[in-house]
């Protein structure tokens, strides 16, 4: 419409010292105002701009790696480390009556022929994994993908077991912001969310839950196998262990940044530490130092400061004879902790002479 309605060059006058005559003037207030408006189209497309890369819906159907198969069964001393991911994503599996591609199956393990030791036989109810990268998986498939806030919304509801109200969430995954203008996002959220898991996402008024008989969290099942090693007298602890330890595929909600878990990932990490640290001490004692070393490894990775995990790192280390490995760690703990302005722990020092003291 601008280049339509653009006025005529205006005639200019030879020389300097020839007169500008009203209808010059005319013209160039034409081309100045022409000019101006052009100007605001442009800067307010460009301010536009943002708000429609931000609209558009995030394909959320990705794959893992092809590089990290998950094969049917693991066992304890084996557990699988999954790198942590260098931007927040999230990863959303396929149905299970989808066809998988191969890389497909490595991540979700849905084909009939690839089972996911996470998802037992017979069991259709979409499965929510927090320990690791955010998993969806078994849910409905959604044409048009689904936004970020929607999946932020269901982890969010995976931790809060007796559910939330609405002011609660708005402030959770909205802080400081006015409800008229983050209400709307939350029921957007709340429809992309339903298309995704259905009557799982319950609500009564303006309290919303994850319906646990429609729908599985990881967190639940990691939780009711600690607790039942605990209270075992079967004789089934490391066998509940081991299950709990299946479970664990890196940092929970690893790669993103939700401020409102800031509470709830350190108690995950420090269940999921001491899960390694128990298992690693039954390896040792089993005679397998090598299976505890790995565990103790995978341990601190989730928490670098973990004397315990560190102590029994040491203690696989001396016993596969690696005095050097030994030293190499003790001195790599001490200038982690010296940045903090503290020391190793009175039980670290002492396990550290010891253990030199046998070669």
């Amino acid at each position: 419409m601008l280049w339509e309605y653009r006025p005529a060059w205006p005639q200019l006058p030879n020389s300097l010292s020839a007169p500008v005559t009203t209808a010059a003037i005319e013209q160039i207030v034409r081309l100045a105002a022409w000019l101006l408006a052009g100007t605001l189209v442009t800067v307010l497309l460009l301010q536009r701009a943002p708000n429609i890369r931000r609209r558009r819906r995030v394909e959320i159907w990705t794959t893992l790696p092809p590089s990290t198969p998950r094969a049917p069964r693991r066992t304890a001393a084996t557990p699988r480390r999954h790198p942590l991911p260098a931007h927040p994503t999230f990863v959303v599996a396929l149905p299970r009556d989808a066809a998988a591609s191969p890389t497909a199956e490595a991540a979700t393990a849905t084909a009939a022929d690839s089972p996911s030791p996470l998802i037992p036989d017979g069991e259709d109810r979409p499965l929510i994994s927090l320990l690791g990268p955010l998993a969806i998986e078994g849910a409905k498939r959604s044409r048009r993908g689904l936004r970020a806030r929607a999946l932020e919304l269901v982890a969010f509801l995976a931790l809060q077991k007796e559910g939330a109200q609405r002011d609660e969430i708005l402030e959770a995954l909205w802080p400081g912001e006015d409800p008229k203008r983050s209400r709307p996002r939350f029921y957007q959220a709340l429809r992309d969310a339903r298309r995704l898991l259905g009557d799982a996402m319950a609500s009564e008024r303006d309290r919303y839950w994850l319906d646990r008989t429609r729908v599985r969290v990881d967190v639940d099942e990691f939780e009711r196998l600690l607790a039942a090693a605990e209270d075992d007298e079967a004789g089934q602890r490391e066998q509940l262990l081991a299950e709990a330890l299946a479970l664990v595929r890196d940092q929970p909600l690893a790669g993103l940044d939700y401020p409102w878990a800031g509470g709830e990932i350190p108690r995950l990490r420090a269940l999921m530490t001491g899960l390694f640290e128990r298992m690693g001490c039954l390896r040792l004692a089993q005679g397998e130092p090598a299976a505890a070393l790995a565990l103790a490894e995978h341990g601190i990775e989730l928490d670098r400061y973990n004397e315990a995990l560190e102590r029994l790192a040491m203690s696989a280390e001396a016993a596969l004879e690696l005095r050097q490995a030994i030293l190499d760690r003790y001195e790599r703990l001490r200038r982690r902790l010296d940045e903090l302005g503290l020391e190793p722990e009175r039980q670290t020092r002492a396990l550290y002479r010891r253990l030199l003291a046998q070669d």
